[in-house]
């Protein structure tokens, strides 16, 4: 895989992400000559504008209005575009799964060449992915998974078990106010640091999506199983005081001031872009002495960390944060749906396709492997975001 620092030679516009932001449906109908036009706002249940979606590949996150999905969608469109495909974003307004399960019967109605999906739960989905399934549409999820029985793979950002581990340690070195150590250096920081701790056993805090969101409740059990490890025992609570904000600004923003008026956890864990935004803000506002870090977004995270070398991360409520190469996710994504509609890509472990050059990602071959009970194909690694590079990407994510 190709190192995430490459992509700082993307040159992503603050502006272009601020048009982004509170896109709802989108839709492409040039190829690989045509443009992109920005579409009507679409009723969950309805195509919105009344253009035909016979022959579109379809991208679809949780719901309206988040970066995290605009931006995958961008590389997802970008790929696609690029090898003659027409494309459009559907979004539902909602973040559910009946939401999702309405706009995707009136998706399949219409033919469309393929569903490449972010899905809002575990379950609710099979009735409908069995429609498109039976009417030879593709089904490609990416970050949150769908059903491996309906699905050809899952594009995966991060391994599960890698964000899991890199969250609780980034959790507890801010917990005992060490700096980001460097790459591949924070658990052999806490190995040799929580020995020497000798105050009351650090608690952690979780604010998450919704509380049946696949991705993120496969981190959580990330989480708690790198808190079995024996280095923990005695300084780190095992459990996690979990929150739910359904990936939604104001109930985000509400379940992170519970955390603060409870003053209970020593850091709040957030694996959701929009959850650690909503905490950003509601800790730099009370004041409290509870930290913060987990995936969120450098533009939308300048506020709440520090912006340049000299700064004292610890004067921030996120010394330090992850994430990984976004827009490079949805065009994965975009090459696995390409390959599976138009290459014979199965999905099958063991199975392959290869993917054209990408902005500054040479051209490479994606192996499907097992997964849980379907497969999936790894897109990355998380990367570390903290004072020494915080500048260089608040202009790119």
């Amino acid at each position: 895989m190709k190192n995430w620092k490459k992509l700082v030679a993307l040159g992503l516009s603050a502006m272009m992400l601020a048009s982004m932001v509170g896109c709802s449906t989108t839709e492409s109908t040039g190829g690989a000559e045509g443009g992109s036009a920005e579409g009507e706002e679409a009723a969950p249940a309805a195509s919105g504008d009344g253009e035909s979606m016979e022959g579109t590949h379809v991208f679809m996150f949780k719901s309206t209005g988040n970066s995290f999905g605009d931006l995958m969608f961008e590389g997802f469109e970008e790929y696609m575009e690029a090898k003659g495909e027409k494309t459009a974003y559907k979004s539902p307004a909602e973040t559910t799964v009946q939401a999702q399960v309405n706009m995707l019967d009136e998706l399949i109605t219409q033919n469309v060449a393929s569903i490449t999906i972010s899905t809002n739960g575990d379950a609710g989905y099979d009735e409908v992915f069995k429609r498109a399934q039976e009417k030879g549409i593709p089904i490609v999820s990416v970050d949150s998974e769908a059903n491996p029985e309906y699905r050809i793979c899952h594009t995966n950002q991060a391994e599960t078990a890698d964000i899991g581990s890199y969250l609780v340690q980034a959790a507890v070195l801010i917990t005992l106010g060490i700096d980001y150590p460097g790459d591949g250096k924070m658990e052999d920081t806490l190995k040799e640091e929580l020995p020497n701790y000798s105050g009351d056993e650090i608690k952690l805090g979780v604010l998450s999506a919704s509380i049946d969101t696949p991705v993120q409740n496969s981190w959580i059990a990330a989480m708690e199983e790198e808190l079995t490890k024996d280095f923990y025992a005695g300084k780190v609570s095992p459990e996690l005081d979990k929150k739910y904000g359904n990936d939604d600004l104001t109930e985000s923003t509400t379940q992170a001031n519970a955390f603060i008026a409870e003053n209970s956890v020593d850091c709040i864990i957030s694996p959701t872009t929009v959850g650690i935004a909503a905490a950003g803000q509601a800790l730099k506002s009370s004041n409290s002495e509870i930290m913060l870090t987990g995936l969120g977004l450098p533009s939308e995270m300048q506020s709440f960390m520090p912006g340049s070398a000299d700064d004292d991360a610890f004067e921030s409520v996120c010394p330090y944060m992850m994430l990984w190469d976004v827009i490079h996710l949805g065009a994965v994504a975009g090459a696995a749906t390409y390959a599976a509609v138009n290459d014979g890509f199965d999905g099958a472990a063991g199975s392959s396709f290869e993917m054209d050059a990408f902005r500054d990602y040479e051209a490479e071959s994606y192996e499907a492997y097992e997964s849980g009970d379907g497969t999936a194909v790894l897109a990355g690694t998380p990367y570390i975001f903290y004072k020494d590079n915080m500048a260089e990407w608040i202009g790119v994510l």
